[in-house]
């Protein structure tokens, strides 16, 4: 019995392990002294986007499942930001055009590996495993165990 509770609380933390989400930041900007940066903290508080800023190396970082939301908020206002370059547009919608064309661009020329939800199906799929490999490692011999016990009483 006692194997099969300990079984269990790996199965309830690997569980949780595999959905949990960490952040994970990403660069935005790479040199804050070249824009308005209380206007694109401004944005990206109204959008409600995590970002860190390194105020030593005067960067910008959002998190990385944020960060398509954080560019589109920042062509909205002009920034329209292809890492390491920003651009700034006086035309808002030249700028939203310009960003609609990078992102179509990326998506055709991207990796697989690259794409943000391929880290949580691999840690999914890792999740799932272990946990198939516990059920039938541990539980499945001291369920056999138990029921064995039960038909020589």
């Amino acid at each position: 019995m006692m194997t099969l509770g300990i079984s269990l609380i790996i199965a309830i933390f690997v569980i949780i392990w595999a959905r949990s989400e960490s952040s994970i930041y990403r660069p935005l900007i790479q040199d804050m002294r070249l824009v308005d940066s209380v206007k694109i903290a401004d944005v990206l508080d109204q959008e409600r986007i995590q970002y860190r800023a390194d105020v030593k190396n005067h960067m910008l970082y959002v998190d990385q499942a944020q960060s398509e939301l954080a560019r589109i908020s920042l062509a909205k206002i002009g920034y329209v930001i292809e890492y390491p370059e920003i651009t700034k547009h006086a035309d808002l919608n030249k700028a939203y055009d310009e960003f609609i064309k990078q992102k179509k661009l990326q998506e055709e020329t991207g990796e697989i590996w690259q794409k943000p939800w391929f880290f949580k199906t691999v840690r999914l799929a890792l999740g799932a495993i272990v946990i198939i490999v516990l059920i039938l490692s541990v539980v499945r011999p001291a369920l056999m165990a138990m029921l064995n016990e039960d038909d020589e009483t």
